[in-house]
């Protein structure tokens, strides 16, 4: 049975936009910039409805939770099938399971998502000119240990790579466990290659809006941070939004919602991912920012998919079993005693700080946030006592301002761009007896 949130969230398979020319654009320079400013005021003016119909607003939330106490679950308890997990021979899913056609499998046209940055070609060329000159800056600077793991996950999996995020010991559990076969499930969802859960290809939206990468701009300027042989410089692909960060962001937003108790750190990890593209000059921070936004739309809509989602609660309850059982002791308290990558106050400000990237607001602040209906989904293993409106509500107060590079909030929009998921996912919540939440 089709899931009635994705039909009114996700929109179409084939999803049109009024009038508009979304074909790829000619190669002729002369040609791409009268077009591109053809389009702009007619992709903003549809923008809110063409980003609502496919990944915004929806109606009423559903009441999915008892919408009591402090959002969070009692223990382990909470996790639902976790007595089910064969921890000694852990079962993958079944060819019915991964091959059945779900909901959340239809394509979404991200450009509407990702139309900020038409403002940005046609209206505020200084913006553009300080995305290129923070580039070459992070690039230039990099230390080797920076560009050494931007190395690693350029051209490893990046839901591997980013194992360190978990702690120094439960990291290298977690890779020994998927080295073992032992997290069937969890590495069917988020393998880079051919992973159930993963993201749309960035390449349409690449195509449409078609910006040369920071190398091929500045030849002279950047440094070259690859491997010996690599390859990673032979790209000639667009450059908005960044396709790895896409990558980064789908399987790191995945990672952090089947294990909730490190989410900070997980996100930090991710957003570190995005950071290396700048480090290498593949990207711009424009790129990195458009990047996460549609790699945790796509992440928002499997949640959103009550077929889907059922993978997603064994893949939870496998990964938390087995990483408990291989540490031989309570898994929190594992945790607690572990070696961080990273304090949570500190991955909560790496965070926050890589969603703007010292950008100046060049609209309006203090609109009220309209967060995507789909958002919500991406707390219900943190806050899984909270109903959905509940969940929406921590994602409004979590939010940065308005404003920034890439926000559609001035054109009544909904944000992905605002979406504070480190703050969301973090946040310690009390429900207030007419079932509104407060932030403690």
């Amino acid at each position: 049975m089709t899931s009635p949130v994705l039909d009114s969230a996700v929109g179409p398979q084939t999803a049109s936009r009024g009038d508009l020319d979304l074909s790829p654009s000619t190669t002729d320079d002369s040609a791409r910039g009268p077009r591109r400013r053809a389009l702009f005021p007619f992709a903003l003016a549809g923008s809110a409805a063409a980003a609502v119909s496919m990944l915004g607003a929806a109606p009423e939330a559903l009441a999915d939770g008892p919408g009591r106490g402090n959002g969070r679950g009692r223990g382990d308890d909470s996790i639902p099938g976790l007595e089910d997990v064969d921890v000694e021979n852990p079962q993958p899913f079944t060819s019915a399971q991964l091959g059945a056609a779900y909901p959340s499998d239809r394509t979404v046209d991200y450009v509407p998502l990702l139309s900020g940055f038409l403002g940005l070609q046609n209206g505020h060329p200084e913006v553009l000119d300080e995305n290129l000159a923070h580039t070459l800056e992070i690039n230039q600077g990099a230390s080797d240990d920076e560009a050494a793991a931007a190395i690693v996950d350029e051209y490893g999996d990046m839901s591997y790579t980013m194992a360190n995020g978990l702690g120094d010991a439960l990291g290298a559990i977690y890779q020994a466990a998927v080295d073992a076969g032992r997290l069937p499930k969890t590495t069917a969802l988020i393998h880079k290659d051919g992973g159930r859960a993963q993201s749309e290809s960035t390449t349409p939206a690449k195509e449409f809006f078609d910006y040369d990468r920071p190398y091929m701009v500045a030849p002279d300027d950047y440094v070259p941070r690859d491997k010996d042989g690599g390859d990673a410089y032979t790209s000639t692909s667009g450059a908005y939004p960044s396709g790895h960060t896409n990558q980064a962001y789908w399987q790191g937003t995945l990672l952090a919602t089947l294990l909730p108790e490190l989410a900070p750190q997980i996100l930090a990890r991710t957003a570190e991912s995005g950071h290396y593209r700048i480090v290498m000059a593949m990207h711009y921070p424009l790129d990195v920012i458009g990047g996460r936004m549609m790699g945790q739309a796509a992440i928002a809509k499997r949640w959103a998919d009550d077929e889907f989602r059922a993978l997603l609660v064994e893949a939870r309850a496998e990964l938390y079993a087995v990483l408990q059982e291989e540490c031989g002791r309570d898994l929190k308290k594992f945790i607690a005693e572990d070696d961080a990558w990273i304090d949570a106050g500190e991955a909560r400000r790496i965070y926050r700080e890589r969603m703007t990237y010292g950008f100046a607001q060049i609209d309006a602040g203090g609109v009220p946030m309209d967060v995507p209906r789909l958002a919500a989904g991406l707390l219900r293993t943190s806050h899984p006592s909270l109903t959905e409106a509940q969940r929406l509500q921590v994602l409004e107060l979590t939010a940065i301002d308005s404003g920034y590079p890439l926000d559609l909030s001035v054109h009544s929009s909904s944000s992905w761009q605002r979406i504070d998921l480190c703050a969301a996912m973090s946040a310690r919540v009390t429900v207030r007896r007419d079932g509104s939440i407060r932030l403690r």
